[in-house]
């Protein structure tokens, strides 16, 4: 049989719309149908399409590779690292701060959250604050800041000039005056008291002495002495504010107590002094402070001084340094806990993130439709030439199928 020329125009042409046909529904299978399809009660064969069909697997494959191969621990380490800079916090920390300080530039927000703090202060005081003193009363912690206390507060405290003459001057008035020591001096100089001091002088003097204390004797001046003290009070006052001038005793006190210091004082009184400090300080913390502590919260209206505080703190242009103060400061602290645990934080809680299971209902909560729609979008130029590519390779099968019939021999 003679070849005619369609013999040799249409395999070329036939295998190129082929080509072209069968990848063009190859790529169209691959998301349609988007559901499956039944004849006479069963599925039809290649329905739905292949993404619609494994969408799930697809979505576990997916989410598998994103937490094995991208988003592993050590990975999400470093962005937190490259995320979280000091300089990062601290702003996150200022812009934090400046917002809650102007969501709070409503008086009305402010009397709730004052109301709410109250009521916080109010059973501290009431509550926590009496079991905590109690606690602390009973610990060693608590020996231990009140011997802290003592030698680094009340140890080396010394007086200085102005201190020595003002406390002379407040001992002067207020213990050495002529009516209480003419009382000490009629309660000292009783009968017995007298007798004792005679005895003594009597046998402890000498020289001039002995002949005054043996033969006038201490016996009848002292009891005139206390006569005239308990029976003439005015004038024993008198002789003895006299006595106190004449003697210049603010001055000799304030001599005394001039850079006076407990440093001054033996070891051994520096001990007891330490331990009936802390002794006073345990036994008063025991006995009073819970109810201490209760009273001085039931006096104070906290929900009015909460609103006071807030008020200041809000109207204060100082607020904007502390907010800047605060912000450094827990930005450092913030950084150097990161830098220490931030990768027991990230084994911790990235598994409890869900990142697999959530790309895994994301990508099965997508309708194939959509999941075509973002294929074609990411893949367009690709899937486009596909059909291309196969209408090529047709037309070339076309002539190779035409070549293999020219050289073939005909039968004649």
């Amino acid at each position: 049989m003679a070849l005619t020329i369609f013999h040799y125009i249409l395999p070329p042409i036939v295998g190129a719309a082929i080509g072209f046909t069968s990848d063009t529904i190859a790529i169209k299978m691959l998301f349609r149908p988007y559901k499956p399809k039944y004849l006479f009660g069963k599925r039809i064969p290649l329905t739905p399409g292949l993404f619609p069909k494994g969408q799930e697997r697809f979505a576990r494959k997916v989410a598998q590779t994103l937490t094995d191969k991208l988003l592993t621990p050590d990975e999400v380490r470093r962005i937190a690292q490259r995320l979280l800079t000091a300089d990062r916090l601290e702003e996150g920390l200022r812009f934090a701060l400046l917002y809650v300080l102007g969501e709070y530039g409503d008086s009305r927000r402010r009397a709730r959250l004052a109301v709410a703090l109250g009521g916080i202060l109010e059973e501290v005081f009431r509550d926590s604050l009496p079991r905590l003193i109690d606690g602390l009363s009973r610990s060693q912690a608590s020996v231990r800041l009140f011997e802290q206390a003592f030698d680094q507060v009340i140890l080396p405290l010394k007086l200085d000039s102005e201190q020595a003459q003002t406390l002379a001057a407040w001992i002067e008035r207020n213990i050495f005056t002529p009516d209480r020591l003419r009382v000490a001096l009629v309660n000292f100089l009783t009968p017995e008291t007298i007798d004792s001091l005679d005895r003594e002088a009597r046998e402890r003097s000498q020289g001039s002495l002995w002949l005054v204390a043996n033969v006038v004797g201490l016996k009848g001046p002292l009891g005139r002495f206390r006569a005239f003290c308990a029976e003439q009070p005015q004038p024993a006052n008198e002789l003895i504010a006299r006595f106190l001038l004449e003697a210049s005793v603010r001055d000799r006190l304030t001599a005394a107590l001039d850079g006076l210091s407990l440093q001054n004082l033996s070891v051994g009184t520096v001990n007891d002094l330490r331990r009936q400090f802390v002794e006073s300080l345990s036994g008063f913390l025991a006995a009073q402070g819970p109810s201490l502590s209760q009273r001085l919260g039931e006096s104070i209206d906290w929900n009015r001084s909460a609103a006071e505080v807030l008020d200041r703190v809000v109207t204060s242009e100082k607020t904007l340094v502390w907010i800047d103060r605060i912000a450094e400061g827990i930005a450092g602290i913030l950084d150097r806990y990161l830098a220490r645990e931030l990768e027991p934080l990230v084994m911790k809680f990235l598994p409890s993130l869900g990142l697999e299971e959530l790309v895994i209902s994301k990508i099965c909560a997508t309708s194939p439709q959509e999941l075509e729609d973002a294929i074609q979008q990411v893949a367009r130029n690709e899937l486009q030439a596909i059909p291309y590519v196969g209408m090529t390779l047709g037309f070339f099968v076309g002539l190779f199928e035409v070549l293999l019939v020219s050289l073939l021999p005909t039968g004649g």
